[in-house]
């Protein structure tokens, strides 16, 4: 069978990809989040040696920044031309299913036959997409999966509820390195090598990650209004990460005090998460931080490696973060209880928040009553849940894998499909103002945001964020969102293990009575709910007794053994 047409228009955009990753040094660092600006760049840039190679950094920041945007513009320019391409007559009509985590809208079917008329004479091809919800999946997918259907295009990851390991593991997915090397050069040349080692188990590419925010991008956001007022200096604020901001919020707190009197609201919203928000550490049980590393670049705790594996509750960074806790919540620089407080966001009487993945910032995050703004992190950093927490596979009994690569191929590649996914019909579901640029306000389907008919921004799901066209609310003047992104993603450091994943079942039974006394534990103490840094000392204490006498040891000791076996064997 030919498909010379397609894979003329595989190899061009193909073409534009590799053109795009070798000028960002592709192979370098893995992709990941964004949310700070040359901000961040330059203060990162501060800590190296030499002014000369803090310039040259620079300068490569904003070539990669300069090429993102040039690519995608060709990327749509040889789209557009190939919009009314003659399919190969050796290239037969397909059709089949594509499977999506996101909510179901009123408008899915209209956007979908569109979607079919756009591909249609360059895949020949007529895709099914069903939208579902997190209910839908966990009662139907599973079981679908198993029974062995030919279910197309499947999402995976957090929103799709299906395990990217776990189902590569059972065989429900279609091994990819030979329809990514016929079919999807463009999509390959999207992520550098390591990241496809990430995502190969045993031996086979099952998936392709979306690309999107893929590192922890941590800011510190703030009322710039309450700032100006209380006479405080951004500047020297020294955040680094949040277990570093007592001193700094102490001293807000007594501005705030002085000018404001005494008010209900906190001084911060909640910065409970141990990971990303206190520490950088590299995980290897999810959410639960009983075995980690350090990673290079960062080293955030003091005594270990970054190929050694400890126990973050025993140690005494962590400590000190809950004893900083509980000190703040005394204070109400944080609160006991943010349980339905959501309205004290908008009052104007808060100071600071934690950003997680913001690259551009609205200048009324929290509504009209004040200004806001952030100082963007000096270090970011990605893991394997990076990439194992939204993509897209191929059902194993896919009957037309290589059209479904082809789509794919497209979804990751052409910016009016992907802006399509995303936002619907131009015309319908946006429309362009008298300079040309994005807007739902006027839109036939799309003006009343309470009712809107089509609407997916982000959608993790779907494939790459970085080639979608956005209105400039959502990714700032110019797409800057969208192009702070590709920079934190090239400068995101890379921990050790990237694509390592723990086999639990040598010591589920230890894991499990572990993760019961963490459970116990752990939102008394990050959430500051003790009396005195003496309680929080002896809670901790029980904590680790506890801890030991469930045989934790026993954890980490086959986690380090697993990561030698794995090390050795790269």
């Amino acid at each position: 069978m030919k498909f010379n047409k397609y894979t003329q228009l595989t190899l061009a955009l193909c073409l534009v990809l590799t053109l795009l990753l070798s000028a960002c040094g592709g192979g370098g660092a893995a992709t990941t989040t964004a949310a700070a600006t040359t901000t961040a760049a330059t203060t990162a840039a501060a800590t190296t040696a030499a002014a000369t190679t803090e310039a040259e950094e620079e300068e490569e920041v904003t070539t990669a920044a300069a090429t993102t945007a040039a690519a995608t513009t060709a990327a749509a320019t040889t789209a557009a031309a190939t919009t009314a391409a003659v399919v190969d007559e050796g290239l037969p009509f397909a059709e089949f299913n594509w499977y999506l985590g996101l909510t179901p809208m009123p408008d899915n079917q209209m956007v979908n036959d569109a979607i079919n008329e756009y591909i249609g004479p360059i895949l020949n091809a007529k895709v099914n997409i069903n939208y579902w919800t997190s209910k839908d999946w966990e009662e139907k997918m599973t079981i679908m999966v198993a029974s062995g259907d030919d279910l197309g295009v499947i999402g995976f990851g957090s929103q799709s509820k299906l395990d990217y390991v776990i189902q590569s593991q059972r065989g429900s997915f279609y091994p990819l390195e030979d329809l990514l090397g016929q079919y999807g050069a463009g999509t390959k040349a999207l992520f550098p090598q390591d990241v496809w080692d990430c995502m190969t188990i045993n031996g086979h590419i099952y998936g392709i990650p979306s690309l999107k925010d893929n590192c922890y991008i941590i800011s510190l956001i703030y009322n710039e209004d309450m700032a100006n007022e209380l006479g405080i200096d951004m500047t020297q604020s020294n955040y680094k990460n949040f277990s570093s901001i007592e001193p700094f919020y102490n001293q807000v707190m007594d501005k705030r005090d002085e000018v404001y009197g005494n008010i209900e609201e906190p001084l911060s919203g909640g910065i409970q998460l141990e990971m990303p928000y206190w520490f950088a550490v590299e995980s290897f049980l999810n959410d639960s931080f009983l075995a980690v590393c350090n990673i290079d670049g960062i080293m955030d705790i003091a005594g270990y490696d970054s190929s050694t594996i400890f126990n973050l509750y025993g140690t005494a960074e962590y400590r000190e973060a809950c004893k900083s806790m509980q000190r703040m919540v005394d204070r109400n620089i944080l609160a006991y209880d943010y349980d339905g407080k959501s309205a004290w966001n908008n009052t104007g009487n808060m100071f600071g928040w934690p950003g997680w993945g913001y690259t551009y910032l609205p200048e009324h995050l929290y509504g009209d009553a004040f200004f806001t703004r952030m100082v963007e992190p000096v270090r970011v950093w990605t893991d394997t849940n990076n990439y194992f927490s939204a993509g897209t596979a191929i059902s194993a009994n896919a009957k037309n894998a290589e059209r479904c690569m082809m789509l794919l191929e497209m979804v990751n590649n052409d910016p009016k499909l992907a802006t399509m996914m995303r936002f619907g019909i131009e015309g319908e579901h946006y429309v362009r103002t008298p300079e040309g640029k994005m807007t739902f306000e006027g839109s036939p389907r799309n003006s009343d945001a309470t009712a809107r008919g089509y609407h997916y921004w982000y959608a993790a799901p779907v494939g790459n964020l970085l080639i979608v066209e956005a209105p400039e609310a959502y990714s700032g003047p110019d797409g800057i969102m969208l192009k702070k992104i590709a920079e934190f993603n090239q400068n995101a450091k890379i921990p050790n293990h990237l694509g390592f994943v723990f086999d639990i079942s040598p010591v589920s039974t230890e894991i499990a009575a572990c993760t019961s006394v963490v459970l116990e534990y752990r939102d008394t103490l990050r959430c500051g709910r003790l009396s005195s840094g003496d309680e929080v000392d002896q809670v901790i204490d029980e904590f680790i007794q506890k801890l030991e006498a469930n045989n934790l040891q026993t954890v980490l000791d086959e986690v380090q053994n697993q990561i030698n076996v794995w090390k050795a064997g790269r």
